[in-house]
């Protein structure tokens, strides 16, 4: 597929299969950008594919890749070096999390496989294009991060940890690279419809913490990657929530972390 050299540049998007990534990719075709799609389900990349060529008649690639094996993000950039396809944007939205509950009962294959997706490979990607864009002298790069990122996760703790992880290295990222003309926003989304919660929804008032389409998380990272922006949380209520991190002691945030988790996840305390 990745044979032809040619001098287009293409925004790149993982996890462009459904929710988040779909939105991304519906977004910047609207906007008449050629894409890569990177997936795990063959037939899905490719209905997409079809649907936004058909809707705004832009290049449309797609590369079927498990991103969370390790050394995927390196043979990705390889394989755009090889075949000379210029990533001018870059969509880092692949992402896992595990089943509700204590970080020392989780099965270590896959906590493993959540940190290489969530941090290793996210980091490769946006390391090696960031280098790229940097050589061009321009470049966009938007890193999917969460609301779970300003605070720990009780019973969703590596998890918390990896997009804390992405927060971090986003904001230093955009420091060091919007000298060279390459912009980085970290995009933080609190509760959003997705297949994220296949296993059910939150149990969480929506009057209190409103669940937000795919849709409006992509249209506000782009909002904010257009105005050079380092991060931006998409929904007011879930900006408010963040801030609580802020301001009160750790050991009051964890306690009340915990007691959120427990009672949103239905877990009971530990016997002794």
């Amino acid at each position: 597929m990745m044979a032809k050299r040619e001098e287009l540049e293409y925004a790149l998007v993982t996890g462009a299969n459904s929710g988040i990534g779909l939105a991304f990719a519906r977004a910047l075709a609207a906007r008449g950008e050629a894409l890569i799609l990177v997936g795990r389900n063959r037939a899905r990349l490719a209905a997409v594919a079809r649907e936004l060529v058909a809707q705004f008649g832009i290049p449309v690639r797609t590369l079927v890749l498990d991103l969370a094996r390790a050394g995927t993000g390196a043979r990705l950039h390889e394989r755009c070096g090889t075949a000379g396809v210029r990533i001018g944007t870059l969509i880092n939205n692949a992402g896992i999390g595990l089943v509700a509950g204590p970080q020392h009962a989780q099965d270590p294959a896959a906590y493993r496989q959540l940190f290489r997706l969530n941090c290793e490979t996210t980091l490769d990607l946006a390391a090696l294009f960031g280098r790229d864009m940097a050589a061009r002298g321009h470049g966009r790069i938007v890193n999917v991060a969460s609301t779970a990122s300003f605070q720990a996760m009780p019973f969703a703790a590596l998890y918390g940890a990896s997009k804390a992880f992405l927060l971090s290295l986003s904001e230093a990222m955009h420091v060091e690279l919007k000298p060279l003309g390459v912009t980085v926003t970290a995009v933080c989304p609190g509760i959003t419809d997705t297949n994220f919660f296949k296993h059910g929804k939150p149990k969480v008032p929506g009057w209190l913490y409103p669940l937000i389409t795919p849709a409006r998380v992509a249209a506000q990272a782009l909002h904010a990657l257009d105005r050079g922006r380092p991060t931006v949380i998409p929904a007011f209520r879930h900006w408010l929530f963040a801030q609580v991190a802020r301001f009160l002691p750790r050991r009051v945030l964890l306690g009340l972390m915990l007691f959120i988790e427990r009672r949103r996840k239905g877990l009971r305390r530990p016997a002794r």
